[in-house]
């Protein structure tokens, strides 16, 4: 008797192809808009706030964001592989992870709100310090989430629109207080969070409760919560968390230890040099997140892509890395005083390449997590923070942003090894589908 495949794993290749492209491109938009309005914002941040000020601000927003990533990441990749289930489980998915992420991130939140208040100075007394970087802690946490579950339900084109709206609000929102109230504590910070939460909002409302609707008749399905889908959420969100969170709390975290380590002044060359790495990290995540939701239905077909995907992600990465180096000194010669040109070129530069190497370990790391797979993912996110942060150790002290430039790109080269290795073995006979009913496998 010959057993009868999923009609999801029957799903053509260039069908699945299309998908992935589909879900990419509408991702990818979003976090363009999102990193765009973000070199704006550094720009304009660069030249209203004085430098020494803005290393800083810098570092206080890095240590909001690293708790917000480190709380919403475990939850957040739940919702990218449980809300294709559909029916009432996803709607209970949804709201369970709303709330660990809200309580984990008023954890992390307490906790980098103390480090800032102990290791930067500022205008607050210690205990509102620690209040307010908690409260947007919880607020950024909460934004990433939501982003996730339009990922997960299906919606990718409205993270264009949600996230391109808490930008704009963000540009002019920067421009007010820094002219209208400069002397308002955390500027970075409150023009950063406060248009999160208006769009968490309309987003939580409005937006993702209509592509829950829009995917239940697609689907027809009628899943409820139980137990074993209870279980598996748990799990799944603590392993990511540890996995993956914890990655992104320390990537987050450096232009705070680059300003603690060194100076406020290379602090602020750090986090501007900075958003062009993020920039080009995004175009890695957005596929990474498109593979990950089509293996929920489709890994044999999506695991005959990843190689692929991976390796023309890589070559446009290094293409848009080089052209953010060779305009890096127009930018900084725009900037001033205090934002050497060259230097701030090769710091560009060094990330852009470090950047270039991570696509292969964002993909396999994404197939990886969408099996459920997630112990290789610790193994590998372990060594690399582990290496990054030995390295910043050593390299920041002496040679600043310069130096936290060459430890990312060094903890890049080891991802790349374990990227290349695991796509090696990423072959669709070694993992299981996700079942129709039960705990996901």
């Amino acid at each position: 008797m010959t057993s009868t495949a999923p009609a999801h794993e029957a799903a053509p290749a260039t069908t699945v192809r299309a998908r992935v492209s589909r879900d990419s491109l509408w991702l990818a938009s979003g976090y363009a808009a999102t990193a765009g309005s973000g070199f704006v914002f550094w720009l304009l941040a660069a030249v209203w706030i004085p430098q020494s000020q803005l290393g800083i601000e810098a570092s206080v927003l890095a240590a909001v964001m690293a708790a917000a990533a480190l709380a919403s990441n475990g939850p957040g990749s739940a919702l990218v592989v449980m809300l294709p289930l559909g029916g009432p489980a996803a709607r209970e998915t949804l709201r369970r992870a709303l709330a660990a992420t809200a309580v984990l991130a008023l954890v992390s939140g307490v906790a980098a709100g103390a480090l800032v208040a102990g290791l930067l100075p500022s205008a607050l007394p210690p205990v509102s310090t620690v209040c307010v970087v908690a409260a947007c802690s919880v607020a950024w946490a909460l934004f990433n989430v939501q982003s996730q579950a339009l990922a997960g339900a299906s919606d990718a084109r409205a993270t264009l629109i949600v996230n391109g709206s808490a930008n704009l609000l963000k540009l002019g929102l920067l421009a007010l207080l820094a002219f209208g109230a400069p002397s308002t504590p955390f500027v970075l910070v409150v023009a950063t969070i406060a248009p999160a939460v208006a769009m968490t909002a309309a987003s939580l409302a409005m937006v993702i409760p209509r592509a829950l609707r829009r995917d239940d008749r697609r689907s027809g399905s009628v899943r409820r919560w139980d137990g074993d889908l209870a279980r598996a959420f748990r799990r799944f969100s603590l392993q990511n968390a540890i996995a993956v969170g914890i990655v992104m709390c320390a990537g987050l975290s450096l232009s705070f230890l680059v300003t603690t380590l060194a100076s406020p002044a290379e602090g602020a060359i750090f986090a501007i040099a900075f958003q062009f790495s993020v920039a080009l990290d995004l175009v890695g995540v957005a596929v990474a997140t498109a593979l990950a939701r089509s293996a929920v239905g489709a890994f044999a077909h999506t695991a005959e892509l990843a190689h692929g995907y991976a390796l023309k992600v890589s070559l446009a990465v290094g293409a848009l890395g080089a052209a953010a180096a060779i305009a890096t000194p127009l930018m900084f010669l725009l900037l001033g005083r205090g934002y050497p040109p060259l230097y701030g070129m090769a710091v560009v530069g060094i990330l852009a390449a470090a950047s270039a190497m991570r696509p292969g370990y964002d993909v396999w790391s994404a197939l990886s997590r969408a099996r459920h797979r997630v112990r290789p993912v610790l193994v590998g996110n372990a060594v690399w923070v582990l290496a990054l942060f030995g390295f910043v150790l050593l390299l920041v002290p002496r040679w600043g942003a310069l130096g936290a430039s060459i430890a990312v790109a060094c903890a890049a080269l080891v991802l790349a090894i374990i990227g290349s290795v695991g796509l090696r073995h990423a072959h669709p006979q070694r993992t299981a589908p996700l079942p129709s009913k039960g705990a996901p496998a």
